[in-house]
């Protein structure tokens, strides 16, 4: 009994210690002003837990955190976030996610930071102007249905996130000399010499926006979590690690998308925001 008692004891002082060191990034959340975007303050539909917003309308609309926050390399970040849908006979679908940023505080999207396996190549020609890129053959480049081309990259990762990126992509054909040609859907904006590293990329724009999403329930609804920690050191989009090169976040709420697009007259609402860091 004794040894059970100093066991409870000291589990309870290390819960004690993890909630005292756990800190509060989002400040006066209460404050409508600190959140941005095409939604609504809801202060009829309040129950205690901070600030209520609506969204509704096209997806994805965005709940946004105004204050761009930094994030520290080893340390555990947790975000609560209270989503329901105002009326059960139109479900309301939900995202919750982070916007990230690097040290220049660019946006950081899929494009950015998720590279497409074995694609590495060469530039052959790509001038300023043109809509097209030639490139030194990639083997099995039939593989590649969508994607974007990042320009001077590294064989290390190193130029992880990628911003010198070429407008969007529409499709990768053989040229008919050992080459291939990128089709570009405007215009590329600067001249690339011959024999400049590039890679293709995922080409989507999207952020981290789905770290907990779903249909979410009425009534009382559903708490969303999400737990990052530690910052990637290799290309890619975990779930449970900010992408390579994140240095500032804002957190963030999508009604709807592609994937669960709610009907018209859909409302989703959004209360109980928090967002901890603990080492």
């Amino acid at each position: 009994m004794k040894k059970f008692l100093q066991k409870f004891i000291t589990s309870a002082v290390l819960c004690g210690i993890l909630s005292v060191n756990a800190q509060e990034l989002i400040v006066e959340r209460e404050k409508k002003e600190n959140w941005g975007g095409k939604v609504e303050f809801a202060p009829q539909f309040d129950r205690g837990k901070g600030p209520c917003f609506v969204l509704y309308g096209k997806y994805p609309t965005a709940l946004t955190y105004k204050k761009y926050i930094s994030v520290e390399p080893g340390k555990k970040y947790t975000y609560k976030v209270s989503l329901r849908t105002l009326d059960e006979k139109l479900p309301a679908s939900g995202y919750i996610g982070f916007y990230l940023y690097d040290a220049k505080k660019r946006s950081m999207t899929f494009r950015n930071v998720a590279v497409l396996k074995n694609s590495s190549s060469e530039v052959v020609s790509a001038k300023k102007g043109d809509k097209f890129i030639i490139i030194k053959k990639i083997d099995n480049f039939e593989r590649f249905k969508r994607f974007s081309v990042a320009f001077n990259t590294k064989a290390d990762f190193s130029d992880i996130p990628n911003f010198d990126l070429a407008p969007s992509c529409s499709k990768i054909v053989d040229n008919g000399d050992g080459n291939l040609r990128i089709e570009l859907k405007s215009a590329l904006k600067k001249d690339y010499p011959a024999g400049t590293p590039m890679r293709l990329h995922s080409p989507y724009g999207a952020p981290l926006y789905n770290l907990a999403s779903g249909w979410m329930p009425a009534g009382e609804g559903k708490e969303c979590v999400a737990v990052l920690e530690g910052i990637l050191d290799t290309p890619g989009t975990s779930r449970g690690k900010f992408w390579k090169g994140t240095k500032y976040i804002r957190p963030f709420v999508w009604f709807g998308n592609w994937n669960r697009k709610p009907k018209q007259g859909a409302k989703l609402l959004v209360d109980g925001m928090s967002l901890t860091v603990a080492e």
